[in-house]
């Protein structure tokens, strides 16, 4: 039996969990260390916690372009898979593989031209604004490791391997750590200087880095499905524009999602000062924990309706969807109920000794906007699914929809001249819309490729 076909009989749910459970273990890692990053930052002071939130916030644009691309080639591996395709889906990986290299270069560049004008459009002055600009130009120029961590991790997961790409997002961020040890403090024994707030995203690109060598020297072993060494294949598919073609729709939804973020830090900054903004360093900081780790649940989601599309089990697929979103946001909610009830103990780990105020909004924001977050999971998990049979346009122009009403509840809080609490509940309701219209579109929706006889 071949292994599409073992995987399918798992069914979708189990399916799911087994390989959705240890991405999100793995994706949610990634995101405990940058946690860790910003606990070990907040030794520095507030200033330092507001650069590396800035800093970091931007950039995620970019990294959204890398996301978007992996999971392109997540759906297309996973449907030449299940179609029993061996040979070109191992040549379709391998061109993939330099074309992310190229794309990671090019990306890597653009982005960090902008940096000054992106950091300064936040409103932030003097030593905050300078890291700010550093942190960012070091984070954009780093992508190009990351960029190549993401394409070979997608590899592995299509080809059905969960633990690999958990043993590198570890290895990863435990590596990472110790190195913002040094970097951010300095080690004398050594003469090591100690770089502030910018030696996190020094220490980001360099662990990166080693882990895609190894993602790379994994994918190379003649044994694997998805052997890099299949230069010399004779088959020669198009490899740029398939990948660009399902990953500019995505781009679009994770996109509004980060704009969100974006424009609640530029909004409570002017409005509200600089304890909101930190604040909102640390609360979006642990929200990471919740979306990274719905992405897991989106990606097995995506393995298995590509493959079960291509078997003709259309029911099957919209399943995946449906049980990934669920698991997603179950998985969510345990790190939102830890949150709400330690919150004055979590931001003493970010700051030695915050002020009341501080204190006063992350409980808001937890006890409101984290939940916002629980249900942009359980979307992003269901929209797994979608990609998996080969829908691309429908699911965006469902988040179009669906965050344009987001943006008009927003803007009603934003407009009445009210309290964070107001716009906090705005967003939880925008994203209540998001999911369920997301969820309506994987139960109901039109697959074309899906439904089309097999």
């Amino acid at each position: 039996m071949s292994e599409p076909d073992r995987i399918l009989r798992r069914g979708p749910f189990l399916a799911v969990l087994l390989q959705g459970l240890p991405l999100a273990i793995g994706l949610a890692s990634h995101a405990l260390i940058n946690l860790v990053d910003l606990l070990i930052i907040g030794r520095l002071g507030d200033d330092a916690v507001q650069s590396a939130h800035i800093g970091s916030t931007w950039n995620f644009l970019p990294m959204i372009v890398g996301q978007c691309v992996s999971t392109a080639l997540l759906a297309q591996l996973s449907r030449r898979l299940g179609e029993g395709k061996q040979r070109s889906a191992r040549a379709f990986n391998v061109r993939a593989q330099w074309f992310m290299v190229w794309l990671g270069l090019f990306v890597s560049v653009l982005t960090a031209l902008p940096a000054v004008w992106q950091v300064e459009g936040t409103g932030v002055v003097g030593q905050v604004r300078d890291d700010a600009v550093h942190y960012l130009v070091v984070s954009n120029l780093g992508c190009l490791s990351m960029f190549v961590m993401m394409q070979t991790t997608a590899a592995m997961r299509a080809a059905g391997e969960a633990w690999m790409p958990l043993a590198l997002l570890l290895g990863a961020n435990v590596l990472n750590l110790g190195l913002d040890i040094v970097l951010l403090f300095g080690w004398p024994e050594f003469q090591i200087p100690a770089v502030g707030v910018v030696g996190a995203a020094y220490a980001s690109v360099a662990s990166r880095t080693l882990a895609s060598l190894v993602a790379v020297w994994w994918l190379r072993r003649r044994s694997h499905v998805l052997s890099l060494r299949a230069a010399r294949e004779s088959i020669a598919d198009p490899v740029a524009m398939p990948l660009l073609k399902d990953s500019w729709p995505q781009a679009i939804q994770i996109g509004l999602r980060a704009s969100i973020v974006i424009a609640l830090t530029v909004l409570v900054q002017r409005q509200f000062g600089d304890e909101a903004t930190v604040s909102l360093g640390i609360t979006t900081r642990l929200d990471t924990l919740v979306l990274f780790s719905s992405l897991g649940f989106a990606n097995a989601a995506t393995a298995y309706a590509g493959r079960a599309v291509a078997a003709g089990q259309v029911r099957d697929a919209r399943m995946a969807g449906l049980w990934a979103a669920l698991q997603a946001m179950a998985f969510g909610a345990v790190f939102v109920c830890i949150y709400g009830q330690h919150s004055e103990t979590l931001v003493g780990w970010f700051l030695p000794d915050p002020s009341a105020r501080v204190l006063e909004l992350t409980q808001l924001y937890f006890g409101t906007a984290a939940w916002a977050q629980v249900l942009a999971a359980g979307a992003l998990a269901a929209i797994g699914a979608s990609y998996g049979a080969g829908s691309m346009i429908a699911p965006m122009l469902i988040d179009l929809v669906a965050f344009a009403i987001a943006a008009v509840i927003l803007w009603g809080a934003v407009s009445q001249a009210g309290g964070l609490a107001s716009w906090y509940q705005a967003l939880l309701l925008g994203m209540a819309a998001v999911l369920l219209l997301q969820l309506v579109l994987v139960v109901r929706g039109g697959w074309a490729r899906a439904d089309m006889p097999g």
